[in-house]
């Protein structure tokens, strides 16, 4: 009887080449044997270089990527016999004229029943992961996900997390240092020491399946947590920013913060550290928050738009203003992070942060520096860009706006200190 040795729990291109090669040789479901290498002897299956199919492939057989990424959705599931099911799927897709769209097949149920408990430990673990990426504390987070999902989450990790991380999981060991790597889990090798780690994208860590899911409008408006939000958010495909940019670069800060500040978009050092307000304009916005007695430790800082918008200048990436399809598209997102934070006051840092949020034409010298209702018992407050004050052109103007913005930070200050409007517990 063949067997098929695959080199890790989630080997989805030996499953493939595997399943390619014996579905068109005519290899009986039966008479096919897969298990998982559990040693470093056990060679991973290959193609055999002199052999051939015995048997004429059908005439017809193709399979649709959406239902590739099926496949690859289903191998991560912990049950033993999923290779069989989902070589015997598509044997039977091939030869028997199997349809995709039978409701009452028990072996399409039980493929759709993998899907379902993959999908739900992702989601699962991602909220624990950005749950852990927001607080920073750590740079080890200890998880033990229901199926095998580490490996298919490793660029939603990244992206979320651009700083150095760790999982540890029973199963696998995966972490991120300017480069993914691999190791074996705590059920193999208790103890961190003498860990032999292996790269991304290097020997067996070339055919394993990465999760997408892209939210649906109803995943952001009914999300419970800014956690869940933030995970959501990572693949977002709304609009095309998301795939010239390295990541989306959500909001952070406490829930239920009392001042939420929304400024236009990242930039180029947000793009690449995953969190907003971390360049020249960010560092000129800390010293504004101090000189205005505001910790931004306390405040929730978003953009209205979630990805970095630009156009290349030889090695450089330069800023372009978002456009009005980019704004609309995160709307949803921005709605949300209100919906969950529930701030006193709304401080929209430049023009385009105030017409996301107002929904209509502003001029920043006409509704400055002074407070005005927004829906929901919140105040808003429009005030200029940080990253204005480090285009004016001379010194004199420079401490002349500083000074301004400092004032309408303050201003924000002093109205959430009012009694009842400070931040809730």
């Amino acid at each position: 009887m063949p067997e098929v040795v695959l080199a890790h729990q989630v080997d989805f291109a030996t499953w493939r080449a595997a399943s390619r090669y014996f579905v068109l040789a005519g290899v009986l479901p039966q008479s096919l044997r897969w298990r998982v290498a559990t040693t470093t002897q056990d060679i991973a299956w290959s193609v055999p270089s002199t052999d051939h199919p015995p048997a004429q492939p059908p005439q017809v057989f193709t399979l649709s990527r959406r239902f590739v990424g099926v496949l690859g959705e289903a191998l991560q599931a912990r049950a033993p016999r999923r290779f069989e099911l989902l070589y015997r799927i598509v044997y039977r897709l091939a030869h028997e004229g199997l349809e995709l769209t039978s409701r009452h097949d028990p072996d399409l149920q039980q493929l759709r029943q993998y899907v379902l408990a993959v999908r739900a430990d992702t989601l699962q673990f991602r909220e624990v992961f950005s749950a852990f990426s927001a607080q920073g504390a750590h740079n080890v987070l200890h998880h033990a996900p229901a199926q095998y999902i580490l490996e298919a989450n490793s660029r939603y990790c990244m992206e979320r997390n651009a700083r150095s991380w760790r999982v540890v999981a029973p199963y696998r060991r995966m972490e991120w240092a300017g480069g993914i790597r691999f190791a074996p889990g705590t059920d193999v090798a208790p103890k961190e020491d003498g860990l032999q780690w292996q790269a991304d994208g290097t020997g067996v860590w070339r055919g394993y399946n990465l999760s997408v899911l892209p939210p649906h409008r109803k995943d952001v408006e009914t999300a419970p947590t800014l956690a869940m939000l933030a995970a959501r958010a990572m693949d977002c495909r709304v609009c095309g920013l998301w795939q010239p940019a390295s990541r989306t670069v959500f909001g952070e800060g406490p829930e239920h913060a009392a001042i939420m500040l929304v400024g236009e978009q990242p930039g180029d050092q947000e793009d690449l550290q995953g969190r907003p307000f971390v360049g020249p304009a960010g560092q000129m916005l800390d010293h504004a928050l101090r000189d205005a007695g505001l910790n931004r430790d306390q405040l929730y800082v978003t953009n209205a738009v979630k990805h970095f918008h630009f156009t290349w200048n030889g090695t450089r990436r330069l800023h372009q203003k978002p456009e009005a399809d980019h704004m609309a598209a995160c709307r949803v997102w921005l709605d949300a992070e209100r919906r969950l934070v529930q701030p006193k006051l709304m401080v929209m840092l430049g023009v385009t942060a105030a017409q996301s949020v107002l929904q209509k034409p502003v001029t920043i010298s006409r509704t400055r520096s002074r407070l005005f209702p927004l829906e929901g018992q919140v105040q808003g407050l429009v005030t200029v860009h940080p990253s204005y004050l480090l285009r004016l052109p001379d010194e004199e103007s420079r401490q002349r706006e500083y000074a301004r913005f400092v004032e309408d930070l303050r201003l924000a200050a002093q109205y959430v200190a009012q009694p009842g409007n400070a931040e809730q517990d």
